[in-house]
């Protein structure tokens, strides 16, 4: 098995997932690809990533890797917080993925204050954006809903789901099942 590689084009993605089932470790695993690509990284959120999933997926990398990922706390106001997470990805040299996770409540409608700064930082990047948050329960043959899929000016939308109770993950691209294993290490397949 190898891990599982996500296209980082300077694209904006909406990763909606359901709850627990590694919607932040995919995050993580993008950063460590972004860093191993000799990117630099942002990472914002109400609250840093569990320091052992980060570990774990960031084993093996030199430790002088590491400061190129750089955490910022999502709290107070969120278009001064998205601001200052945008003048940071623009002052930073080599800035290749940003990442919002637990950006929104976990139900119910986004907020506008948080879709309106959340699409002037997608309008304002080069970078790829990875948007995180929880999805709603579809009422069709989607697996998921992406709350808030049709306000924010995303490129692309992603669906993470745990078909069954273990490690097997579905992360759903354009539409098209990508069928992936949950390890220690991160996401492979």
């Amino acid at each position: 098995m190898e891990l599982w590689k996500a296209p980082l084009n300077g694209s904006a993605i909406h990763l909606a997932v359901e709850a627990s089932c590694g919607g932040t470790s995919l995050g993580i695993q993008m950063a460590r690809q972004a860093i191993l690509d000799g990117g630099r990284v942002l990472w914002a959120a109400p609250e840093l990533p569990d320091g052992t999933r980060f570990s774990q997926i960031f084993a093996g990398m030199e430790l002088t890797a590491s400061s190129r990922f750089h955490a910022m706390n999502l709290v107070g106001n969120m278009d001064q917080s998205l601001q200052s997470l945008m003048n940071a990805a623009e002052m930073l040299p080599g800035v290749v993925l940003v990442v919002l996770d637990d950006y929104c409540p976990d139900s119910g409608q986004l907020p506008k204050d948080i879709v309106t700064a959340v699409n002037k930082l997608i309008a304002g990047s080069d970078w790829t954006t990875l948007l995180i948050s929880k999805g709603g329960v579809a009422m069709d043959s989607t697996p998921l809903i992406a709350r808030g899929k049709s306000k924010l000016k995303t490129d692309t939308v992603w669906l993470l789901t745990r078909p069954e109770d273990n490690s097997k993950r579905t992360l759903w691209v354009d539409g098209e099942a990508i069928h992936l294993r949950l390890t220690e290490e991160g996401f492979q397949f």
